[in-house]
Formats: C-alpha cells, sequence, structure tokens
C-alpha cells in the first residue's frame, strides 16, 4: 500500500535513550515556564505551562514509571497534503516496558479545537503520527491530572524536599528509618522522626519521602495531608 504520509523524526540521543529537543529559553519566560526536580531522572525537568508541570509531578509519583523525557520528539508528517511539525509534550516508559507518548491539553481547548484550529492540527497530526509509526499516545487533560488535588499538593511538597536534599547522602538515615519498622508496623512522620533521632530532623523527613518516592515506605498520600500525623508503613519492594 502506498504511503501518503513522508515522517520525518528529530531525536537526540543521551544515556537515557531521548532528551528534550527544546532548550531552556534564555532570559525571563515568564509564568508559562516551569521547573521541577525529578529524582526518577536526577536532573531538572522543564515545563511550559501549569498544567504540564501538574502532570509531570503525577508522572514522577507513578510507581510504574520507570523513566520519562519532556518534549522528547520532534516530528514533521505530511497529511492531506500538508505538512505538519508539532513536539511532544512527554514521553514515559513503563516498569513493564511500555512506552507512550502524551499530549497534555486542557478539556476546553480539545472540546473547541475545530478542523481548522492550531489544537485540531497538532493533534490530527500526532494522532497520525502515532499510527503510521504504531506508538502508544494519549492526550491528558486537567480531569486526570488534577483529579486528586490532595495526592498533587502533597507530591508537590515531597519533591520540594527532594530538591533540595538532590545532592545529601542519606543512606544512613533511611537504612534507620527501614529498620524502625521491625519494632513497629507503622509510624506517625512526626514519631519515627523522634525516634531517629537526627539534629537536623529535616534530612530524616528528607529521607523518609526518597524511601516514599522509591515505594520502600508507604503513606496515604492521595486521602490525608502531609502533616505530622500522617502514617508511614514499610513498603512492598
Amino acid at each position: 500500500m502506498e504511503m501518503r504520509k513522508a515522517i520525518w523524526e528529530q531525536k537526540t540521543v543521551e544515556r537515557d535513550g531521548v532528551k528534550p529537543v527544546w532548550k531552556q529559553p534564555r532570559g525571563n519566560y515568564g509564568s508559562n515556564f516551569w521547573q521541577m526536580y525529578s529524582r526518577k531522572l536526577d536532573r531538572d525537568v522543564h515545563f511550559y505551562s501549569s498544567l504540564e508541570r501538574d502532570h509531570g509531578v503525577i508522572v514522577e509519583a507513578d510507581p510504574t514509571v520507570a523513566w520519562f523525557c519532556e518534549q522528547p520528539l520532534r516530528i514533521n508528517i505530511k497529511v492531506d497534503g500538508r505538512d505538519r511539525e508539532t513536539v511532544m509534550d512527554m514521553l514515559i516508559q513503563f516498569t513493564d516496558g511500555r512506552e507512550e507518548y502524551r499530549e497534555v491539553k486542557y478539556t476546553s481547548d480539545v472540546q473547541r479545537a475545530d478542523n481548522g484550529s492550531r489544537v485540531a492540527r497538532q493533534l490530527a497530526a500526532q494522532r497520525e503520527w502515532a499510527f503510521v509509526t504504531a506508538n502508544g499516545y494519549k492526550i491528558v487533560t486537567e480531569e486526570e491530572i488534577r483529579r486528586n488535588t490532595m495526592f498533587l499538593r502533597n507530591w508537590k511538597q515531597i519533591l520540594a524536599y527532594l530538591a533540595t536534599y538532590a545532592s545529601y547522602d542519606l543512606a544512613e538515615i533511611e537504612n534507620q528509618i527501614l529498620a524502625a519498622f521491625d519494632i513497629e508496623p507503622s509510624w506517625s512522620l512526626r514519631d519515627l522522626e523522634r525516634y531517629i533521632a537526627r539534629p537536623d530532623r529535616q534530612t530524616v523527613k528528607a529521607a523518609i519521602f526518597r524511601l516514599i518516592h522509591g515505594g520502600l515506605c508507604t503513606a496515604p498520600l492521595d486521602v490525608y495531608p502531609l502533616t505530622n500525623s500522617l502514617t508511614i508503613q514499610r513498603g512492598t519492594k
């Protein structure tokens, strides 16, 4: 069957496979430029809207996500005789090996998109590219991203701690925390900090959050706020 679509892909390769094709803008990008530290990637991740940033938070918090990259791919595809160029918002690799490209959009933008709009052309090009190349593809809206505001708010706090203490060696504290669950199956955040008894209790909190992020500890972050009374338990990993 004759292909009616010509596809050109631009990827730049790094240790993890791909890296952002968009470079960080120079100077002041205004309120539409957001930065977040990713412990999964051990680098700062950059986003171009608050919704993209919130999507990055839930991806970073998702234990089924092994790796991701923002702005990973620029595509040119000919659709119905016209060249379309677009950049995907994110590529996600899951722990089971699946990969999925994602585009982050507000529901109102998707619903209002008509055949002649920029958003309609962008989404049509991405869908066509995903179909032709047999890549997983998903449009993610605020209805999914911001469905649980408690979870999102808690993880923003956790990621702020992980960023602040990214260069700290907390392995000894982490081992002490895990050993504490041999004494009690669950602890409040406050009691666990007191039990470890370090001069700088913030390092204990950072170590707890690292363990939660890595799945070695669990907490009901989707239900309860991140306070000193939050229950911490040993994870399944």
